[in-house]
């Protein structure tokens, strides 16, 4: 307004990251790259990996929100990285890159850190991005739904913890050192492994107590089966 003031002479604006920046995982999760609130321009990354044994291709949608689950936030674009060696799932390292310079222009570009294969999006200010309203909607929904985006991620937490807990069985029963030390039921604790996860995957309507309580069913079968294989090394 051209009026002058002693106490905002020496305040610097600074343009921000309207709402959080990140790539979508596995069911569905929204996994923060950029913080909201970032000054711009920024350069921040993160790693991600694979979820499949002997994958080649990750795809790596971007979005725009503040709510725990993409489905609730703004889908910016898509890309894959192809070409990845195959592995045992979880041991690639994909290096995620969000570059955002000053004029709001996302360049997010994802490299295999073994290989330096890479591959990238360019995402600039156009309809695709929200518009202030759309934003301060957003913001008031993440407000509105706090109670149940903390369930969602308590759930998404348990969720992934009882799929890695069932990994790391099934891949000790794939160890024939171990095999031969193990006079337990194979069969059985193949089924209910199998079994555990199918419910991690799929019921999308178990809560956080339900999934906890399914990986200590599965515990308890486990446990005394392995504790007498390592009692004998």
């Amino acid at each position: 307004m051209g009026k002058q003031n002693e106490k905002t002479e020496n305040l610097l604006l600074l343009d921000v990251v309207p709402l959080s920046l990140g790539v979508e995982m596995q069911g569905g999760v929204f996994s923060v790259v950029v913080p909201r609130n970032t000054p711009i321009p920024t350069i921040k990354k993160k790693v991600f990996t694979t979820t499949q044994d002997g994958q080649t291709t990750v795809e790596f949608p971007i979005y725009e929100g503040e709510r725990p689950m993409c489905k609730d936030n703004n889908l910016l674009g898509r890309f894959e990285l192809t070409g990845i060696p195959p592995a045992p799932r979880e041991t690639p390292e994909l290096e995620v890159t969000f570059d955002l310079d000053a004029n709001g222009i996302l360049h997010v570009t994802a490299e295999d850190r073994a290989t330096h294969r890479k591959n990238d999006i360019t995402i600039k200010n156009d309809s695709a991005r929200l518009s202030s309203s759309d934003i301060s909607r957003m913001l008031a929904d993440a407000e509105k739904f706090k109670e149940e985006d903390r369930k969602n991620r308590e759930r998404a937490a348990a969720r992934d913890a009882l799929k890695h807990y069932v990994y790391q069985i099934q891949d000790q029963l794939n160890d024939p050192q171990v095999l031969l030390k193990y006079h337990g039921d194979v069969d059985a604790l193949t089924e209910a492994l199998a079994e555990a996860l199918v419910f991690a995957e799929s019921d999308e309507s178990a809560d956080k107590a339900e999934i906890q309580a399914k990986q200590k069913a599965l515990e308890k079968k486990v446990g005394p089966s392995f504790g007498r294989v390592y009692k004998q090394k």
